[in-house]
């Protein structure tokens, strides 16, 4: 690579760090001189880098996307008895949550106005209404095909995001006593259920 396209590289890369550091501190929408100010770089360089908003904030949900893999994207097995599960579910699903939630707020704001961002956010919450379904996949097929789709939904809204904000921020719940509600929910719903 020649010195010309690693420095671009390397500028890329501190846009998109200083991007997500605003995100992650709850300010969805730096200014570009916000952004040229933390990356160390003049606003012409971050208009060179990136012809438009769009895509630098695709290339910040490409990262953070990466980087949630990389740290939360641990399977649970299914075979693991249902308390060992449950537990561990919890535990993984509590962490990539808290995780998410400055990042999860930030697409609030942005994904009324990029088809590109809303699609990523489908795509996320379709990947973990998968999860909860293949983790608890006996438990859901143990319930009467009449109710099975309903407690199905209560799973999924037990994990959600959505929810754990509510509890972490609008109930101001401890990381442990949300976790604690959350798994509480869960194992309520599969004893009524089962």
């Amino acid at each position: 690579m020649d010195g010309r396209n690693e420095r671009s590289r390397r500028s890329r890369d501190a846009i998109v760090q200083a991007v997500l550091g605003f995100v992650r501190e709850g300010v969805p929408r730096p200014s570009a001189t916000q952004i040229a100010r933390r990356a160390r770089l003049s606003r012409g360089v971050v208009f060179n880098q990136f012809k438009d908003l769009e895509n630098l904030r695709m290339m910040c949900l490409a990262r953070f996307a990466q980087e949630d893999n990389a740290k939360f994207w641990r399977p649970v097995s299914p075979d693991l008895p249902l308390p060992e599960r449950l537990e561990a579910f919890v535990r993984a699903r509590s962490a990539r949550l808290e995780h998410v939630t400055p990042f999860r707020r930030a697409t609030i704001v942005l994904a009324p106005h990029s088809p590109r961002i809303a699609a990523a956010v489908r795509a996320g919450t379709q990947r973990a209404h998968a999860e909860v379904k293949a983790v608890f996949a006996s438990e859901i097929r143990e319930v009467a095909p009449p109710r099975r789709r309903q407690f199905t939904a209560l799973l999924i809204a037990a994990c959600s995001w959505p929810l754990w904000d509510l509890l972490r921020h609008d109930l101001n719940l401890s990381q442990r006593r949300a976790r604690e509600a959350m798994a509480a929910m869960i194992a309520n719903a599969m004893e009524r259920e089962l």
